[in-house]
């Protein structure tokens, strides 16, 4: 995997090293299978060391776990798409009410590299269907996604984790457009973004660099979060990784409160749909 689909990678080592704490606040066995073939010395490493290096991404997965199990607390809702899922691990890790359909979808390199995986390591979804979708983002990705067996006419809980900030504003804002077309009555969003000061903050300027310099560019953000899904038809509730009820204790931004201008921002956000 090479460009943004490396990204899948990253995530799955941040999520090994989570797992390894004593003080976890998830468990990833697809992530250290995947670390431990791919990267030993490293895992090694953390082992004998845990890190907080990781602290804003394993606080990030505890959030979304956590919507996606009160989201499908609702008995309509039992379809559930992950919108490029990397090699998540969620849908053999969570417990899934009787009936639920899960769809990864990701780039046909992401998703072969994963299965290869998942076959060498003998994993089984815990309780849900799930449904592997090949498509691109930028792509047809809807008809591939019906083609799997998805129905638009079901209510969806869908997470758009780690992915919006690598798109344009308007590729982006696509993405939104057209899976709120697809989002029956009861549907809910998760959505990770970046505010636009992200891009000036003086701290992380390497990282972006870095990023474009890997073929991984960040390339957009939203000011408002609320008022931009809401233009979509979502009602949005926002918060920021120190307002993660998991992030006590651990090492994430400290950021002040919204009215204070200038600072680089991560939403996390739960919307449901209004219309």
């Amino acid at each position: 995997m090479s460009g943004v689909g490396a990204t899948a990678a990253w995530i799955a080592y941040a999520r090994a090293a989570e797992t390894l704490r004593t003080d976890r606040l998830f468990t990833d066995p697809l992530a250290v299978a995947f670390m431990e073939r791919t990267n030993a010395e490293l895992l090694a490493q953390l082992r004998a060391s845990p890190t907080s290096r990781f602290d804003v991404l394993a606080v990030r997965t505890k959030y979304f776990d956590d919507y996606l199990a009160a989201a499908l607390a609702a008995p309509a809702v039992r379809q559930v798409v992950l919108l490029a899922a990397g090699l998540d691990c969620r849908a053999f890790r969570l417990e899934w009410p009787a009936g639920t359909r899960l769809f990864e979808l990701d780039l046909p390199e992401v998703l072969a590299e994963k299965e290869l995986l998942v076959q060498e390591c003998d994993f089984a979804p815990t309780s849900c269907g799930r449904h592997i979708v090949k498509a691109d983002l930028t792509g047809d990705w809807p008809a591939a996604l019906r083609a799997a067996g998805f129905d638009p006419d079901l209510p969806t809980a869908w997470l758009v984790e780690g992915l919006l900030y690598y798109l344009t504003a308007r590729e982006a804002d696509g993405v939104v457009r057209v899976l709120t077309r697809l989002s029956a009555a009861g549907s809910t969003l998760g959505l990770e973004h970046v505010n636009n000061d992200t891009y000036r903050a003086p701290w992380m300027q390497d990282w972006l660099a870095q990023m474009r310099t890997e073929g991984r560019a960040w390339k957009s953000g939203v000011a408002e979060p609320e008022r931009w899904l809401a233009g979509h038809g979502w009602r949005a509730e926002v918060t920021e990784p120190v307002g993660v009820p998991g992030a006590t204790g651990r090492q994430v931004p400290q950021t002040p409160s919204r009215d204070v201008p200038g600072v680089a921002r991560t939403w996390l956000v739960t919307a449901h749909r209004t219309e």
